[in-house]
């Protein structure tokens, strides 16, 4: 059990980075725009989930199934908006485009199916109480 949970966290922490860093390079890419309300806007996508999934890794790692309850909505969420934008990438755009949010889906449902196996795990855990 704990070594599911440390793999599901360490993901979990390692997805939340990426996306908090992706949030970042969207707002500095937009200092210069006069769209920079939109584009700020947009970055709290991947922000908002980022932190969240950031709170959720913390908890599973601590051992709380609630935690894991948490992940799993923000990574169905997550999915759903990575497979969105991993097909308008692969339709029309450039290569570096498609190879990030191909990366990024792929991440996401990694870390989905290890987290499946983490909130399995703790709730053995607690049914055995």
């Amino acid at each position: 059990m704990r070594a599911a949970t440390r793999r599901a966290g360490g993901a979990g922490l390692a997805l939340a980075a990426v996306l908090l860093i992706c949030a970042l390079g969207l707002v500095v890419s937009g200092l210069n725009s006069s769209y920079l309300i939109v584009v700020c806007v947009v970055a709290l996508v991947p922000g908002m989930l980022g932190l969240g999934l950031l709170s959720g890794s913390r908890r599973i790692l601590r051992g709380e199934i609630q935690g894991a309850t948490y992940a799993i909505g923000l990574l169905a969420t997550m999915s759903g908006l990575a497979a969105l934008g991993t097909v308008g990438a692969l339709i029309d755009g450039p290569w570096g485009a498609k190879i990030i949010m191909v990366v990024l889906l792929s991440g996401t449902i990694g870390t989905a199916v290890l987290v499946a196996r983490a909130e399995r795990a703790l709730k053995g855990q607690y049914s055995a109480r």
